[in-house]
């Protein structure tokens, strides 16, 4: 009877070697075919049913939390890119605001200067109607610049009558330069 004992033993762990072998090469699905069995026994199945339902859910926020970290780059790499387009953006503005303010100096420039070309055309005018002899004689004590400007801008005759009347010094100096600004 011993000798039942020993071969049966033996077979057992034979048996049990041989599933080992054959859970580890993959021929056979052990924890498949531990839970198919285990389902079979009714006071183990709603613990098994249990289990699968808790295992489903980690696979599922598994997934989720996977999906939300993929999102979550997602979003980090559109608020880089959109905090690159805001830099930009406001560099933009920047130099629109720099090119305005450039603008609106040059603007004020040109309207001082065409006021001062108004100016100087009424004086025009108003030495145009005057006797040359007074307009020589306002104009001498008025300076050169200014006496340049105002003959520029005169008609030719009675620019060259005030000239007529001016000291010859003035005359000959404004005549090189209206020589020069035509």
């Amino acid at each position: 009877m011993g000798r039942w004992f020993v071969a049966f033993g033996l077979l057992i762990i034979a048996i049990i070697l041989a599933f080992i072998i054959f859970s580890v090469t993959g021929v056979i699905d052990a924890p498949t075919l531990f839970w198919k069995l285990g389902l079979r026994i009714s006071w183990l199945e709603p613990y098994l049913e249990t289990y699968s339902r808790g295992k489903d859910i980690e696979n599922w926020l598994a997934a989720q939390e996977e999906e939300l970290g993929i999102r979550a780059s997602e979003v980090e790499a559109y608020a880089q890119e959109l905090k690159t387009q805001e830099e930009q953006l406001e560099e933009s503005i920047q130099k629109f605001i720099k090119e305005e303010t450039e603008l609106l100096e040059h603007i004020t420039k040109l309207e001082e200067e065409l006021s001062e070309r108004r100016n100087i055309q009424r004086l025009a005018e108003i030495y145009t109607e005057m006797g040359a002899e007074e307009a020589a004689r306002i104009l001498e004590e008025a300076g050169q610049e200014l006496a340049l400007q105002i003959l520029t801008w005169m008609d030719e005759r009675d620019a060259a009558d005030i000239l007529t009347k001016l000291p010859t010094n003035l005359a000959v100096a404004l005549s090189k330069q209206l020589g020069q600004h035509k």
